[in-house]
Parts: C-alpha cells; sequence; structure tokens
C-alpha cells in the first residue's frame, strides 16, 4: 500500500496536475512570445516551466512511492517504468531550459526546442499513466483508503451517495397532472 496519501486520496494524482499543466502552458506561452515579440509572454512562460518543475518534482516524488506498490512482472510495471522515464527527462529538458533563460529575460536560443520536447515528454507520459490507471483491463488495483484512515470516518452517511435508491423510486408513487 503506499503511503503517499491525504486525507484518503492518492497524493500523486493530485500533485501530476501541476507539471501535466505548467510544462504545456510555458510552450504555449513560448509560442506566443515568439510570433508576437512581447517579452510579457516570455516572462511568464519561464514561471510556468519553474512552476511545472516544482510541481513535477514533487508529484515524481509521489510517484515513486506509488511505483513500489505496483506488483512486478506486469504490464503496469512496465507501463510505471516508462512513465516514470519520460517525466524525469520532461524535468530535465524544462531544468535545462530554465538554466538557458535564467541569465537573459526572454528565452534563449533552442529554448523553444526545449519547450517543445519537454511539453511532449509529459504529455505523452500523462498518456500513459491515464492507460495505467483509467483503462479497463490493466492490472493495476484499485487503492482504496485503509479502514479507519479519513478522520471521523464513522460520522458520515453514506447512503446518501446511492443514488440508485432515490432515482428509481422518485414520483413512483405520485401521479402527474394531466396536460391541457
Amino acid at each position: 500500500m503506499p503511503k503517499t496519501m491525504i486525507a484518503g486520496h492518492l497524493l500523486h494524482p493530485i500533485l501530476n496536475k501541476i507539471p501535466a499543466t505548467l510544462i504545456p502552458l510555458g510552450l504555449l506561452l513560448d509560442a506566443a512570445h515568439r510570433s508576437t515579440g512581447d517579452a510579457r509572454y516570455a516572462d511568464a512562460a519561464f514561471y510556468s516551466l519553474a512552476g511545472g518543475l516544482v510541481g513535477g518534482l514533487a508529484a515524481g516524488a509521489a510517484g515513486a512511492r506509488d511505483y513500489q506498490s505496483i506488483a512486478d512482472d506486469t504490464p503496469a510495471k512496465s507501463d510505471a517504468t516508462v512513465h516514470g522515464m519520460l517525466n524525469g527527462a520532461a524535468l530535465v529538458l524544462t531544468a535545462a531550459n530554465l538554466a538557458k533563460r535564467a541569465t537573459s529575460p526572454h528565452h534563449a536560443p533552442r529554448s523553444m526546442a526545449l519547450s517543445v520536447l519537454g511539453a511532449a515528454a509529459v504529455l505523452g507520459s500523462a498518456w500513459l499513466g491515464y492507460r495505467m490507471l483509467g483503462s479497463p483491463g490493466m492490472p493495476v488495483p484499485a487503492i482504496k483508503p485503509p479502514a479507519g484512515a479519513l478522520p471521523n470516518e464513522d460520522r458520515y452517511d453514506h447512503t446518501v451517495l446511492d443514488v440508485d435508491q432515490y432515482a428509481s423510486t422518485a414520483g413512483a408513487d405520485q401521479e402527474r397532472p394531466a396536460a391541457t
């Protein structure tokens, strides 16, 4: 059982939205800078990439802990390995991109190529992560929080979440007025 949970939710799927959004956003902002020449787009791309790098490091730490819980000799383990390698490559490319930009207020030569490669690696890895956890047929079991993991769990009435018990009987005992 992975230990990277907060309030009964896995931490990696929460954190991975940060680099999966900010690194491709950096590419879009670079493209806007390239087409308009407006330096504000280059500045925004720098901060977007920096946020994506920090978020990616946090998501990677949580993902590494979850990786240990996947059974060996399964397709999910090999997919998770490629997923982690793509994310690592994306973070290295993003770090190199930021290093090139550190001395220049605008993006440096070849930084657009680094943005394209970093965004492609992140998006490919996101697809692979979705395939691992969201697609039927993959042998990654659903991870449920252990009993008692949620504070005051016994105080919640979980039957209100069972919509079917209400939907099937709603309006069955009432007659509808005839249309005039």
